[in-house]
């Protein structure tokens, strides 16, 4: 599989147990890879974060529970359907070390925490950080520190949503570069840039997910609703089917041409 589609499903959920389930059955018919959710501890909030009572109320009535993480963990494993979970608290990590995963994600704003990055590399055998709002000068302090290690990093633009013009794609050439596997998670409206993302060898390709983007919510507005799902994953298995083998075996008919056409004009050697 040349690109992995990850659904974030971030906390389309609304805090909601059943609907979180039944999101992860639908990305599960859909032929999606991987789903993510968030891990927070809502009591963790700085004090002087902008608009703190109804952001604090917010994640409370979203976050995770340590329960909420086996359920959902065992839904996605009876589905055959990868589970992921973004970290963004530190304090979290011991937790997330219990549920017995390969690999964890990195959001943008901590792509410069680079003291958790590296406690995250001790305990999973994958990293995914996404790159947004960093400069350049963090994204490369980030690929010194961490040279060799099984990371794999995320073009991302932090606007919400994404004008295409912004979307700069080129970027993940840039972060190939420094030396590490390379994807995209999208914020653009529409599937276009995530295609562009494929066809650009991502081998990562992370977009919001929601089952409507009439439900309420933070993220449901910028989200990509099932159908544009099931577009992006035909996208990635035509493409996969293009590209192909790069040392594939001549088939019989091929042998067929090649038996009349070889010296054709006579002794081209």
């Amino acid at each position: 599989m040349l690109t992995r589609i990850v659904a974030d499903i971030s906390s389309n959920h609304r805090g909601d147990l059943e609907i979180a389930t039944a999101m992860v059955g639908v990305a599960a018919d859909l032929g999606i890879d991987t789903v993510k959710f968030q891990s927070w501890r809502a009591a963790r909030l700085r004090p002087d974060f902008p608009d703190y009572e109804a952001t604090l109320e917010r994640h409370q009535r979203t976050q995770l529970s340590d329960e909420d993480h086996w359920t959902l963990k065992s839904a996605c494993e009876e589905r055959g359907v990868g589970f992921l979970t973004t970290c963004f608290d530190s304090d979290r990590i011991d937790f997330l070390a219990t549920l017995g995963l390969k690999e964890i994600k990195v959001a943008s704003p901590d792509c410069a925490s680079y003291t958790m990055i590296g406690r995250l590399l001790e305990v999973f055998e994958h990293v995914i950080v996404s790159t947004g709002m960093s400069y350049d000068s963090e994204v490369e302090e980030l690929a010194r520190r961490f040279a060799g290690e099984n990371i794999t990093l995320l073009h991302c633009v932090s606007v919400y949503p994404t004008p295409p013009e912004q979307a700069h794609l080129a970027r993940m050439r840039w972060l190939r570069d420094l030396g590490f596997p390379v994807g995209y998670s999208d914020h653009t409206m529409g599937v276009d840039a995530g295609k562009c993302a494929v066809a650009m060898g991502a081998e990562i390709v992370e977009k919001h997910f929601t089952l409507s983007r009439c439900l309420p919510g933070k993220d449901q507005a910028i989200s990509g609703e099932p159908e544009e799902f099931a577009e992006l994953v035909r996208w990635r298995d035509a493409v996969e089917a293009l590209v192909g083998a790069a040392h594939p075996e001549l088939t019989g008919e091929e042998l067929r041409t090649r038996e009349v056409y070889r010296g054709k004009w006579g002794d081209n050697t």
